[in-house]
């Protein structure tokens, strides 16, 4: 499984949209933009699964820089959890 991470995403881009758009690579597994708890407002960002390293790194290549809704997204591999940056307090 291959876990990737996509941002600059439009507000009115859905699950199921990101579902859709990499399934043209190849099988997903999992599909989720993440949302403002309070506001459930989309977050600009999400996360899809697939179960093809090779799927998965087609998709990255063919997606990452590619304008939707007026935005270039960025996509790439996430990293996990436990190795990303502490959140900054505001």
């Amino acid at each position: 499984m291959v876990n990737i991470f996509i941002a600059n995403l439009d507000w009115e881009i859905t699950s199921e949209d990101l579902k859709t758009t990499f399934e043209s690579f190849g099988k997903v597994t999992y599909a989720h933009v993440v949302y403002e708890p309070k506001t459930k407002r989309s977050k600009g960002f999400g996360f899809v699964e697939m179960e093809s390293s090779d799927e998965a790194i087609n998709a990255i290549e063919a997606l990452n820089g590619m304008e939707i809704n007026g935005r270039k997204i960025d996509v790439k591999i996430a990293s996990p959890k436990g190795s990303r940056p502490p959140k900054k307090e505001q």
